[in-house]
């Protein structure tokens, strides 16, 4: 018992998302008898539902994988079918007939805000007893109001995206995940399922401001500009991949980090999604647009300095017009900055409650 409440003590405490994966694998094994479990995250490509094999415990070795650059990779969901029945019942399953090994598995579902997002899977000698079951699922229960905890304080509560105040702390980790000993209070091996990245694949940080939005909600109310935050937010999502970082950073500001890709993708990415949004018709709102400008992040970046050059490439693409995608490793010496006339209070800067530019635009 007092192992048992060690574990649960130990797990409230973490913040780092990883970590607690890699937690909730070593835990639920511990607390079943086992030496084995699996943590699925569930990836959705062109509409089907794909496995991503998260963390895995082996005779005490932890491995942890981040998502692949193209989810077409990922194993269907139906490829697993005590997987997909746990899915469909949104209970826990098995065991069924052995695996490789002898080993027998059990399936329980990871909830998520919106339904199951995952699954845990504990691989063992023998079937689990009802106490074991029960042991875990009631370890998984608490894991999840953790996870709730942790999106109640990280994210946007209008629109679901991440927050500003998330923003440096998710920079940092993903420019350092290359970086295989970074301090962690569980030690685990990080597991290279990405195709190598070159150096012509970095990272990339945009920053994406709605032209005009201060008309909309003088116009047509504020409950229609929060409509359009939030359907904005819908459109970045199915925008832009999975593994991508969405923010919110306030107002009408938001920002995506891109993960690993060419210059040239990054560029056609940002220009669908802006092509995206002024296609669409909002309600109430009719047809608005969005101005995105966006930077190369290096190995050795920080989130103000990258966030400093996306922002410099948007006010660019506000003064060439607006319902434009910039770059500002492409910028000239005409888009040095310079005093503009519409309405806007001026950029947000992670970290920091002040205004990049005092300067009124729109």
């Amino acid at each position: 018992m007092i192992n048992i409440v060690d574990s649960v003590a130990d797990l409230t405490a973490m913040r780092d998302r990883e970590e607690l994966e890699i937690a909730v694998a070593l835990v639920a094994a511990n607390l079943s008898g086992t030496s084995r479990g699996t943590v699925w995250r569930l990836a959705r490509h062109f509409g089907e539902l794909r496995l991503h094999e998260r963390a895995r415990l082996s005779d005490s070795r932890v491995e942890i994988a981040d998502l692949p650059a193209d989810l077409a990779d990922l194993p269907p969901l139906d490829s697993r079918p005590e997987l997909r029945a746990c899915y469909d019942s949104q209970m826990p399953a098995g065991p069924a007939n052995p695996l490789r090994g002898g080993r027998r598995a059990h399936v329980f579902p990871l909830m998520g805000p919106s339904g199951i997002a995952g699954f845990l899977e504990i691989c063992g000698a023998a079937p689990l007893r009802d106490d074991q079951r029960q042991l875990v699922c009631g370890f998984l229960r608490i894991y999840h109001n953790h996870l709730n905890i942790l999106d109640y304080g990280e994210n946007d509560e209008l629109t679901g995206l991440l927050n500003r105040k998330t923003f440096d702390a998710s920079f940092a980790h993903l420019t350092r995940i290359e970086q295989p000993n970074r301090p962690c209070a569980i030690p685990f091996v990080r597991v290279e399922r990405r195709r190598p990245v070159g150096a012509d694949q970095p990272r990339w940080l945009a920053v994406l401001d709605i032209d005009f939005f201060k008309r909309v909600n003088d116009r047509f109310g504020h409950s229609c500009g929060d409509e359009t935050l939030v359907l904005l937010a819908r459109l970045m999502r199915a925008s832009f991949r999975e593994s991508d970082r969405l923010f919110r950073c306030g107002g009408e500001e938001f920002v995506a980090i891109l993960e690993p890709t060419e210059a040239q993708h990054a560029g056609a990415v940002l220009e669908r999604f802006r092509a995206a949004v002024e296609a669409y018709a909002f309600p109430g709102a009719g047809h608005v647009t969005v101005s995105v400008g966006y930077t190369r992040v290096a190995s050795d970046d920080d989130g103000l300095a990258a966030f400093r050059r996306a922002d410099e490439a948007l006010y660019a693409a506000k003064r060439r017009g607006r319902n434009q995608v910039v770059c500002f490793e492409e910028l000239g010496s005409a888009d040095a900055s310079e005093p503009l006339t519409d309405a806007k209070a001026g950029s947000w800067l992670p970290g920091d409650h002040t205004l990049l530019n005092p300067a009124l635009i729109g």
